[in-house]
């Protein structure tokens, strides 16, 4: 595997994980770590700031995301619709679609990561959106969305996510 330069070696993430009955959230936590610590800020975040919005299911071991971003984390929850100062990822749960597309609009021209819960098929604008099964999490990413946010994602996330909208 080549290095990518700007970015440093990191473990593979994998977009298809196996988890044990009852341990949803914590590999939820494990994922959106891994996605963070393939993603590049323009100003890098010392600490990494979760909000987390709408009626997120597997939120609540997010604080543990640590392990995997490669560096602290603080999670708040935000109301739907509320401004997202202070937010480098926002972790969005199911909310109603006007909602969701108020909370994606609100990050234009903000470096905030959007990971969404609640759509596994990619097509509420998030940048990446999980798919929690019974026993397997997976994600897909939306490219559109990454280009035109002021983040980098390592292009090795290619190698491992589904691509929304027909890809892998």
């Amino acid at each position: 595997m080549a290095i990518v330069p700007g970015f440093p070696e990191v473990p593979v993430l994998a977009s298809d994980t196996r988890f044990a009955p009852g341990t949803e959230d914590m590999a939820v936590a494990r994922t959106v770590g891994g996605i963070a610590s393939y993603t590049r800020w323009p100003e890098p975040p010392p600490t990494l700031r979760i909000c987390v919005s709408g009626a997120a299911r597997h939120a609540d071991r997010l604080g543990e995301a640590a392990r995997t971003a490669g560096r602290p984390v603080t999670v708040r929850r935000l109301g739907v619709g509320t401004a997202l100062a202070g937010c480098d990822l926002l972790y969005l749960g199911a909310m109603r679609p006007a909602e969701n597309l108020g909370m994606i609009r609100a990050m234009h021209g903000r470096a905030i990561l959007s990971i969404a819960e609640s759509d596994p098929a990619c097509r509420g604008g998030a940048m990446f959106c999980l798919a929690v099964g019974a026993s397997s999490l997976s994600f897909r990413i939306n490219i559109d969305a990454i280009s035109r946010s002021a983040l980098r994602v390592d292009p090795r996330v290619q190698r491992v996510a589904t691509l929304a909208g027909g890809g892998n």
